[in-house]
């Protein structure tokens, strides 16, 4: 007999971005099918990089205290010219999010994790060597077959998200154009486990201008080395461990039982045309591809995870579709602006014309004099952090302060603090699952309530911002922080009524009589 099955919502593949968004529906209360057309989580090394934003969701997952210590924490990058002299060396600037702002981790590591905490959350169907084969949109519903075990299965979901990798089947089928370029420049990446070479938090870009290369450190022994290749060289001679270890011999000695990965690629820089095709949305890899020199593709998915996971839930209880149309306007320009950071980033690595080389070197070099350029570039202020000024959020009003303004739109500041029975703790903590708002009272104390009719379990607290993150912002002052940590928007007293109002337009929970009150309990 033909299995069939109802639930909310149906995630296409068990990578990490998949898993990632799984888990958070499943927090917000919904009932997930997942299905991964392989027989278990991939142990290829493939995403190397982490933000402070992606640690942040998954210290929410619950995965953060057993990722940490297998990640090479807080590194930064160097950059080598022509002539092997140091022209750059970057890190990013003082952590806001909790977190610090670049890590380097293990993506074996990571799936495994993140498929524990998929298993422990009984919301979650997760279903292996689950093929979809066709989806069909029923205009309230998507309609699944499933080839599983040689039998089919039908899945009716409310929506499907599609985190099927860059070769997306289903956008594939949608018809969805994938809009940019592939650089004509192909590179061999290879994974080496018992490094021998001291470990420096520092990856190493050799912008040698005649085979370019890449080193990052990781954790326990891990090492990754990326070599553009040559003209005239193939896939199959290169992959070999022989011509591995002379590639890698310059930096150390590699055994062949020691090389976990070795594989060709070219880059793309390319995003999706359209990010939801009726009730089927895209998300990762199968919405944008992106050079990996800025570290950005897997961070930029579980930023797509986590501002689509609340999002969805809302829908499912009661908002309007056009909550799921702020996906696209919030993520797509800043995915953008990765995209093309990153193919700029691999231009200055790539560059082996002797001008253009020799330019930039001298370009970087000049960078020292320049105050505001040595900080743009030292600091990474080049890799831009979210900032939405359209979708689910209340612009700010011409008297709002500067220093209040500046925090709508992006993701909260997460600094420590401490509870009034001396409890210490990261602010996301404090907050909890769903809607929140934050009124501060000066003095670095901040009131932290409920938003939302949702959860009114949650009780009101004070708490000391130990770090006084939020000094510059004049008491009285409130904000309305989303469930993904975003702030969508800022009131002075008594003007929280009115941005309530305009949300709850796209979010009827906050427009409901009462949905901010909370008791002190």
């Amino acid at each position: 007999m033909e299995e069939r099955t109802e639930t909310d919502v149906l995630v296409v593949g068990a990578g990490p971005i998949g898993m990632t968004a799984a888990a958070l529906l499943a927090d917000y209360g919904l009932n997930v099918v997942l299905a991964e057309k392989e027989a278990t989580t991939s142990d290829s090394p493939r995403a190397i990089s982490v933000t402070d934003e992606t640690l942040r969701v998954m210290a929410e997952i619950g995965v953060l205290d057993k990722l940490v210590p297998e990640m090479l924490m807080d590194t930064g990058a160097r950059y080598f010219g022509r002539r092997g002299q140091l022209m750059a060396e970057v890190r990013p600037g003082r952590p806001r999010l909790g977190q610090p702002g670049k890590s380097q981790f293990d993506q074996p590591v990571m799936e495994s994790l993140l498929l524990d905490a998929v298993r422990r959350r009984p919301g979650i169907d997760l279903r292996f060597e689950s093929e979809v084969l066709s989806l069909t949109d029923h205009g309230s519903s998507v309609e699944a077959l499933i080839l599983r075990g040689g039998a089919i299965q039908r899945v009716r979901s409310k929506w499907v998200l599609a985190c099927d990798g860059g070769r997306s089947p289903i956008r594939t089928r949608l018809g969805i154009a994938l809009e940019g370029s592939t650089q004509a420049q192909q590179w061999i990446v290879v994974d080496i486990a018992n490094s021998q070479v001291q470990t420096e938090k520092f990856a190493e870009f050799h912008c040698n201008g005649t085979r370019p290369v890449v080193q990052v450190p990781g954790a326990k022994g891990r090492r990754r080395y990326e070599f553009m290749l040559l003209p005239g060289e193939r896939a199959k001679e290169v992959t070999t461990p022989e011509f591995i270890a002379g590639l890698v011999a310059p930096y150390e000695s590699v055994e062949p039982e020691n090389i976990r990965r070795a594989a060709v690629y070219v880059a793309h820089q390319r995003i999706a045309a359209e990010y939801r095709r009726g009730r089927v949305i895209l998300a990762g890899d199968a919405a944008h591809l992106m050079p990996p020199f800025a570290g950005q593709a897997l961070n930029a998915g579980v930023r797509d995870a986590a501002n689509l996971a609340w999002k969805i839930a809302a829908q499912v209880n009661g908002a309007p579709e056009a909550l799921l149309d702020t996906y696209a306007a919030e993520r797509r320009p800043h995915t953008a602006d990765m995209v093309r950071l990153s193919h700029l980033i691999g231009q200055v690595v790539m560059a082996t014309n002797p001008l253009a080389a020799a330019a930039r070197d001298k370009l970087l070099a000049a960078s020292s004099l320049v105050p505001p350029l040595n900080r743009w570039i030292t600091q990474m202020r080049f890799l831009k952090q979210p900032h939405y000024t359209s979708g689910c959020l209340v612009p700010p009003s011409r008297d709002t302060s500067k220093p209040a303004a500046e925090l709508v739109g992006r993701a909260l500041t997460q600094p420590s603090v401490r509870t009034d029975d001396g409890a210490e703790s990261g602010l996301d903590a404090v907050l909890g699952l769903g809607w929140s708002r934050l009124r501060f009272l000066g003095a670095d104390r901040i009131e932290v309530a409920p938003a939302g009719a949702g959860y009114a379990h949650r009780r009101t607290m004070h708490v000391m911002d130990t770090e006084g993150a939020f000094r510059e912002v004049p008491p009285g002052t409130g904000l309305l922080v989303r469930p993904d940590r975003y702030v969508a928007a800022v009131f002075e007293a008594g003007g929280e009524a009115a941005v309530l109002a305009e949300l709850a337009a796209l979010v009827p929970e906050l427009g409901r009589v009462g949905s901010t009150a909370a008791p002190n309990l």
